[in-house]
């Protein structure tokens, strides 16, 4: 497989097999640190969906209207699906055969974790989606900065997502067994906790912020019907 970054070369008139590679000077795409770019190209993925020809390393987006065919995207989209691929955020699937600029050949499905489902549902339930998060401020002398206003959405019951202000960063908090398990963005176990608020401010220690003094705001999306 071409890799999806730091490619040394443009492959030409040859999109399924048989790359010619031109060299030039660029070292791979640059990567973007916009949240609403990758909602969007996380939403694109699902629906209508991305393909990349492995042997050059193309991405192409399904055609909705000729199944089995596919269109190019533009340069910044390929290069951030390339980014969420390198990141884990996306996956490759199984090959399709595909028709594109009047070729064919096999390309891979470009698939969307559930993990990186769940951390773009997080994003819209807080609109809008965050903004890019500023480059971080040195460190005071006295430690960890605080973490500011903790976000925690309760979707359905059960079941919350978490995100810390002015931030990228959160989670997922899940009751089991009477208490709440705690996953960052990629599903990995956090800890437990007792409560949501309790798992708001486990999340913030465990990505290096010092819980302050600022609200852990609780959103219930659902809530029970009251009984007659």
């Amino acid at each position: 497989m071409v890799g999806m970054t730091g490619q040394s070369g443009t492959v030409q008139d040859a999109l399924f097999g048989g790359a010619v590679i031109v060299e030039n000077a660029e070292h791979g795409p640059a990567a973007t640190q916009d949240p609403r770019e990758v909602a969007r190209i996380v939403a694109g993925a699902q629906d209508p969906g991305f393909f990349v020809i492995e042997r050059t390393g193309r991405v192409i987006q399904a055609d909705p209207a000729r199944p089995g065919c596919a269109e190019a995207v533009s340069r910044h989209d390929g290069d951030t699906v390339a980014q969420l691929l390198d990141s884990g955020h996306l996956k490759l699937g199984g090959n399709h055969h595909i028709h594109h600029a009047g070729q064919e050949g096999p390309a891979r499905a470009v698939l969307v974790p559930k993990a990186t489902r769940d951390m773009v549902t997080r994003w819209g339930h807080l609109r809008p989606v965050p903004d890019p998060r500023p480059a971080p401020e040195p460190k005071r002398a006295t430690g960890q900065g605080a973490s500011g206003v903790i976000w925690v959405d309760v979707v359905q019951p059960g079941k919350a997502l978490v995100l810390l202000a002015g931030t990228s960063q959160g989670g997922t908090v899940l009751r089991e067994a009477g208490r709440y398990r705690v996953e960052n963005d990629h599903g990995a176990l956090v800890g437990h906790a007792s409560t949501y608020r309790a798992a708001g401010r486990l999340l913030a220690r465990y990505y290096g912020h010092r819980p302050g003094p600022g609200p852990v705001e609780i959103e219930h999306e659902h809530r029970a019907r009251p009984r007659r």
